[in-house]
């Protein structure tokens, strides 16, 4: 899955989970239809004491308690923060696997070009340098 496929569904995620609230007019046009958990969080997060007393009526009436409402909420927020936490390690674990990972092995830089520095190195073709070695030369770099 491509980066910007993975960052779009994160997106999507938090949208969904954001926009499970319920509005006056959807409230009152059938209580019971709405979710607990919509009720629960717009009874939480309204700023309408109006609205928000006919929403702590409700959760009442389906034998609830806000203190019900508040763990709920939680859990949930909980949760999204796990499916974002997730979403992310997918996405770094997706673009280590295509190789963008940076870090690497030690890699010495040398001061004299080629392979072969002392006799007993291996040249690029496997062979043992010997003699052909830079420290075997006169100057020996």
């Amino acid at each position: 899955m491509s980066l910007m496929t993975r960052r779009f569904g994160v997106v999507a995620m938090l949208f969904a989970l954001a926009s499970c609230t319920t509005t006056p007019v959807e409230f009152n046009n059938k209580p019971s239809a709405v979710s607990k958990a919509a009720l629960c969080k717009t009874a939480l997060e309204t700023q309408d004491p109006a609205f928000q007393f006919q929403l702590v009526a409700e959760v009442n009436r389906r034998g609830m308690s806000i203190l019900e409402c508040q763990q709920m909420v939680a859990q949930q927020r909980q949760a999204a923060a796990v499916l974002v936490g997730l979403a992310l390690v997918g996405t770094a674990a997706a673009v280590c696997a295509n190789g963008n990972c940076g870090g690497g092995g030690y890699t010495p830089t040398r001061r004299y070009p080629g392979n072969c520095y002392s006799y007993y190195d291996r040249a690029a073709d496997g062979s043992i340098c010997g003699n052909r070695s830079a420290m075997s030369r006169p100057g020996g770099w």
